[in-house]
């Protein structure tokens, strides 16, 4: 289920494309081209009249509008069906990210404040490439690229905690013993592990990213490949679609184009990989590339962090990949105001050329 600031966002973003001049007008109007339940409706509205995500909330809308008018878009005209994923996690082997698919044909994703490109199992990441197919996605990460020091650091944890008659290992955990960590860890003053464990946690920092950027370099093949991998990365698949919402700097409405187009504008050049823990087990990722118009060489980076998905030794960790590169400057991400000033500018007079 979508949190309040997803369903707001996403939500208005919608209703900007139904005509109406307002989102209050929009809401109250609950137009049919948006296909919401009853109860949708009415959680919309008490998000939006508790205030907490107004200022969002119009943008959103705005951008919606925007995309109405645009040409690339639905050109000036009003919306006649708009379909919401809702938080829902979209069947196939590779969905285009869309949280709204419009009039059948626009595939619209919704970023509001979120660098996020993936969340996913470390090993679908540093094994998979995130390829379609994956044998591997079960395996806690921690346990085994650092056993050592994983089961050190849970053995001293559950020591400082006082916690009797556990098992020796993390993931030998019984259910009622994993209840019972839990419980205790949710006792603490701050959220994570127990005071006085800094040295061991930093063992596990530096052996689980050291080992996960080399399993990922030992898995990166030849260019070809890598180039595909950056493509999966940045999520540029067989259709193009729209990018709509804003970052900590300014609004973003872009299209993403397709493989092919991304070749007609860039040359890709290398993928690299770094072990760059800090906090928590992270591999830092950047991909060097010509663009084609100007003859520069270019980069596009980001990182991948390792972590707990719950709380300390419940469960399998995630992986989260993160775009550290503004989205205007991301090769394929073409900004739909056009603006000369701008390197996406270059790029999307490239694509148009014959």
């Amino acid at each position: 289920m979508a949190d309040d600031r997803t369903t707001v966002t996403e939500l208005a973003t919608a209703l900007g494309m139904t005509g109406h001049t307002t989102l209050r007008e929009a809401i109250r109007a609950r137009p049919g081209v948006l296909q919401l339940k009853p109860n949708e409706w009415a959680s919309l509205e008490d998000i939006c009249s508790s205030g907490s995500w107004a200022a969002v909330a119009e943008t959103a809308f705005g951008n919606g509008v925007y995309f109405a008018s645009h040409t690339d878009g639905l050109n000036g005209r009003a919306a006649q069906r708009i379909e919401w994923s809702g938080g829902r996690r979209i069947p196939g082997d590779r969905p285009v990210p869309a949280d709204l698919v419009v009039d059948h044909v626009y595939m619209v994703s919704c970023k509001y404040l979120s660098a996020i490109l993936h969340n996913t199992a470390p090993a679908h990441v540093f094994i998979d490439g995130l390829a379609v197919t994956s044998q591997s996605r079960g395996i806690n990460w921690f346990q085994e690229v650092a056993p050592e020091a994983h089961e050190a650091l849970y053995c001293r944890t559950v020591e400082v905690l006082g916690l009797s008659g556990m098992s020796e290992s993390p993931v030998a955990q019984s259910q009622e013993q994993r209840a019972r960590l839990r419980t205790a860890l949710k006792e603490l003053a701050t959220p994570g592990l127990p005071d006085g464990l800094g040295l061991e946690y930093e063992r596990l920092i530096d052996q689980v990213s050291r080992a996960s950027a080399r399993r990922w370099e030992a898995q990166l093949g030849d260019r070809g490949q890598q180039e595909r991998l950056l493509w999966r990365l940045l999520r540029i698949y067989s259709s193009t679609y729209f990018i709509l919402g804003n970052d900590n700097r300014r609004t973003m409405k872009l299209r993403v184009v397709t493989p092919w187009e991304w070749q007609q504008s860039y040359k890709f050049v290398s993928f690299e990989v770094d072990a760059a823990g800090r906090g928590q087990p992270r591999v830092d990722w950047c991909a060097t590339y010509r663009h084609l118009a100007s003859g520069r060489r270019r980069h596009v980076r980001g990182h991948v962090e390792i972590r707990w998905s719950h709380r300390p030794f419940q469960g399998s960790p995630e992986a989260k990949i993160y775009l550290d590169t503004p989205h205007e400057d991301v090769p394929g991400y073409l900004d739909l105001d056009g603006r000369a000033d701008t390197p996406l500018y270059e790029q999307q007079s490239l694509i148009d050329c014959p």
